[in-house]
């Protein structure tokens, strides 16, 4: 009986730490934004700096698939500094190949090396998503330079 009480609190520490990511010497909750502002490290809830817009610009009926939507994505520098190292989290399944202007990795949307946005400025993605609406997407890493 103490063995299996041992097992289970081992997988319970397992599952709690794999929760968070790894925010400079700080661990970020899943859903929040990791902020390296000039080389300090914060966690936050609700990002400003960058502002994501997603369109819905086609719905179609696939057969047996069902619904689909085409979705352009904006990206929105709201700040007075460049941003780059972006990365996007999504808890939807997308597929690799219809996704564009983003790299996935898992349920993350890397934006490429060489993509930085200066103040007031935009980068545009797009992906195709199964159902009848656009997938939750949120920031899940920025680095803002000054």
């Amino acid at each position: 009986m103490k063995f299996l009480i041992a097992i289970l609190l081992a997988l319970l520490a397992v599952s709690v730490s794999s929760a968070h990511f790894q925010c400079g010497r700080y661990a970020c909750l899943p859903g929040h934004t990791c902020i390296c502002d000039n080389g300090v490290f914060k966690c936050v809830y609700v990002c400003e700096e960058l502002i994501i817009t997603q369109t819905v610009t086609e719905r179609w009926v696939d057969g047996a698939n069902g619904p689909s939507v085409k979705v352009e994505v904006e990206a929105y520098n709201h700040t007075p500094h460049t941003i780059k190292d972006i990365v996007i989290a999504t808890d939807a399944q997308l597929n690799a190949g219809q996704i564009w202007g983003a790299q996935l990795n898992g349920f993350l949307l890397n934006m490429a090396s060489y993509v930085s946005i200066a103040p007031g400025q935009s980068h545009h993605f797009g992906y195709i998503n199964k159902g009848d609406h656009a997938a939750h997407l949120w920031v899940q890493n920025i680095y803002i330079s000054k």
